[in-house]
């Protein structure tokens, strides 16, 4: 009889204990942490090239002598002063080395204006530069160049210098310069003094694009 009263009991206490866990909530797992994606990298930015080009318009104001005998490409004496007034193009391009020394190659032709009095003139120029703000550059040109005048029928060469500024409207990287900019000039291609006494005056503006 102990033995039945016994089995009864545990076999009670033994359900009592499963009906009981069917109760209990589990417990909740921790959230799985969501790895986050890095974050790209920007592209690198390339510095300039220091190559650029530019073009625009040029007025020439030319004064061209030479001896009594000689007679200039209309027939006219040359003994007197020939001046002319003309109006024309410029193209250049360059390479700067930094932000203070370049070279640039210019070209300029003047065929509007005074008759027979027009001016083609080529030149390679040394461009030392001073940034005199982060966007204005003042430069001088130094250099030589030939220069073609018609009125008298024939070529110079020589010595030929001249001063100028741009204003930068892009960007400058390392010190140079990156997209646009606006640049007027003055030019002094060439004068020559002695049986043929010529002297060329020339103001130059113009766009120039530096890549």
């Amino acid at each position: 009889m102990k033995k039945v009263i016994f089995s009864l009991v545990a076999a009670t206490a033994l359900s009592s204990t499963l009906f009981a866990g069917k109760n209990v909530a589990p417990a909740p797992l921790p959230p799985m942490p969501i790895p986050e994606k890095p974050a790209p990298t920007p592209a690198a930015t390339l510095p300039p090239l220091g190559l650029y080009i530019g073009g625009g318009l040029t007025y020439a104001k030319s004064e061209c002598q030479c001896d009594n005998t000689v007679k200039c490409s209309d027939g006219s004496s040359c003994g007197k002063v020939q001046e002319g007034k003309t109006y024309g193009y410029n193209l250049k391009a360059g390479y700067d080395l930094n932000e203070y020394i370049g070279l640039e190659g210019k070209y300029f032709s003047t065929p509007w204006g005074d008759k027979d009095k027009s001016l083609k003139h080529y030149g390679l120029y040394l461009k030392p530069s001073m940034p005199v703000t982060n966007s204005i550059d003042a430069y001088a040109l130094l250099g030589y160049g030939k220069t073609d005048c018609d009125k008298i029928g024939q070529s110079f060469k020589g010595f030929s210098w001249g001063l100028g500024t741009e204003l930068t409207l892009g960007d400058k990287t390392s010190g140079l310069k990156n997209g646009w900019g606006v640049y007027a000039e003055y030019l002094r291609p060439v004068k020559k003094s002695g049986d043929k006494s010529v002297k060329v005056d020339t103001l130059q503006a113009g766009v120039a694009y530096h890549f």
